[in-house]
């Protein structure tokens, strides 16, 4: 059998065995934080909670960095709703500000329409943040949805530590900036 796809938008899908795999995705690209650097230097976890709408895998995280304040050896980490660690990597070759990204060493494999929870850790604080932000969800307008914030279920979530853990404390609903890196699977027959 051979398959046969309609593509617009300059997309490239590769079809194995009856599953169109599309470009990656992530909740943001261009979007910036309101406060690109909050002056809390506490070591902090930062997380957000999201969905996909299909099935597919989580390549990676990524996060908004606002300065060198927020220093120190960064990682990301994607775990289960209720705390279970899937996946982290250590970010490196960070630029001294903006999005940096971080690959797993084996993407994780997510089930549609539930929800995970990505975050990074910021040894040194000084993270970036958006008030209010998850007072509604947000999608990117593709596979992805940030979750609006509830009081069984807040998102823009964080935790001090000293070192890598789930992030379950929340106040308010900001978001961290915190983000995954998709690639969604797309049934179509082949």
């Amino acid at each position: 059998n051979s398959a046969i796809a309609s593509v617009t938008g300059g997309l490239s899908p590769l079809c194995l065995g009856g599953t169109i795999v599309g470009a990656d995705e992530t909740l943001w690209t261009t979007q910036t934080p309101d406060q690109i650097t909050v002056a809390d230097n506490n070591a902090t976890d930062l997380g957000v909670k999201f969905q996909a709408n299909i099935t597919g895998n989580i390549k990676g995280i990524r996060f908004y960095k606002g300065s060198s304040a927020n220093g120190g050896t960064h990682t990301g980490s994607l775990w289960t709703q209720s705390g279970t660690l899937l996946a982290s990597a250590t970010f490196t070759g960070e630029t001294a500000s903006g999005w940096q990204q971080v690959l797993f060493s084996t993407p994780v494999s997510i089930t549609a329409n539930t929800t995970y929870v990505a975050s990074y850790y910021a040894p040194q604080g000084n993270y970036s943040r958006s008030n209010d932000y998850f007072e509604t969800s947000y999608s990117n307008g593709n596979s992805l949805t940030g979750l609006a914030w509830t009081v069984s279920e807040p998102n823009g979530v964080y935790e001090y530590s000293a070192g890598g853990v789930f992030p379950n404390d929340n106040f308010g609903e900001p978001n961290y900036w915190v983000d995954v890196i998709f690639a969604g699977n797309v049934n179509a027959p082949s």
